[in-house]
């Protein structure tokens, strides 16, 4: 099975120069936990709602406080794997990247619970 088949490709996405007020509404009217930063369609960052300040300046950008992009997966890669790259690195989601660093999606838990659900390993209940 492969990421591209199960990925949410509608992805909401902050700038480098995003103010984080702005960058802090969006995740509370999303209920979002990550934001990916991107600079055009390349994936520059990703901004975690834990991340933000309690309080700040007015004017001060995304970038202040964004992650660099530790870990993301090809949309061609095996979920099998995606799934083990969460576990590993304790994160709920990962962006999907294509060859050239453009995001392209994202694969979250509920995504896998998804594919669990469509392709159970077992006959889950009698």
């Amino acid at each position: 099975m492969k990421i591209r088949d199960y990925m949410s490709s509608k992805v909401m996405t902050v700038t480098p120069q995003t103010r984080l007020s702005e960058a802090r509404e969006q995740l509370e009217v999303s209920g979002l936990r990550c934001l990916p930063v991107v600079e055009g369609r390349r994936l520059v960052g990703l901004l975690l709602a834990s991340d933000l300040p309690g309080e700040a300046a007015p004017g001060i950008q995304v970038q202040a406080v964004m992650r660099p992009p530790n870990v993301t997966v090809p949309p061609n890669g095996a979920i099998e794997r995606a799934a083990v790259l969460m576990l590993q690195h304790d994160v709920r989601g990962l962006p999907v990247v294509d060859a050239h660093e453009q995001l392209v999606g994202v694969l979250t838990v509920s995504d896998l619970l998804g594919v669990l659900v469509a392709h159970p390993p077992v006959q889950l209940w009698g």
